[in-house]
């Protein structure tokens, strides 16, 4: 008679135990808090430059909840990040380059793709999808853009 009761309160204690552990975000190394650090310092230089060039106040920074596992030894997507920020420099080498990014983009997001690497904006939102596997920059057309080109085509 007893049984059941304890049974049921002890499943659902474990049940509770186990939602509340698979809620909390997973611990950081310190290589990763790092990386991190290292990654946003390098992407605060792009940001800056594109500022400067293009008269904007842009912010920019990485979906670091998109990198379910991230290594910074063995992350390559820095790089790329960094180039399609930077590429905002040289649209804005025109007048209407400029106009479109000082208007049309508050802020950078850097994601982690499956599903290959291309830019998008939703809203005032410049996000770069960046995936590791299809490196080639996609865009509305079929063959392989640069990032200046994709970048053009969204503003």
């Amino acid at each position: 008679m007893f049984r059941i009761p304890s049974v049921c309160l002890c499943l659902f204690a474990s049940l509770a135990i186990a939602e509340d552990s698979s809620s909390k975000p997973a611990r950081l190394t310190v290589a990763q808090k790092n990386g991190w650090a290292n990654y946003d310092k390098e992407l605060k230089v792009k940001e800056d430059a594109v500022n400067k060039a293009c008269g904007s106040a842009l912010k920019s920074s990485y979906e670091k909840a998109s990198y379910p596992a991230f290594d910074p030894m063995k992350d390559r997507t820095q790089s790329a990040c960094q180039q399609a920020v930077g590429t905002l420099v040289e649209v804005c080498r025109t007048e209407d380059g400029k106009a479109a990014v000082k208007e049309a983009v508050t802020k950078t997001v850097c994601r982690l793709s499956t599903d290959g690497t291309r830019v998008s904006l939703d809203g005032s939102v410049l996000t770069v999808h960046i995936d590791p596997v299809k490196s080639s920059i996609a865009g509305k057309e079929a063959g392989n853009y640069s990032w200046k080109s994709a970048l053009e085509e969204v503003l």
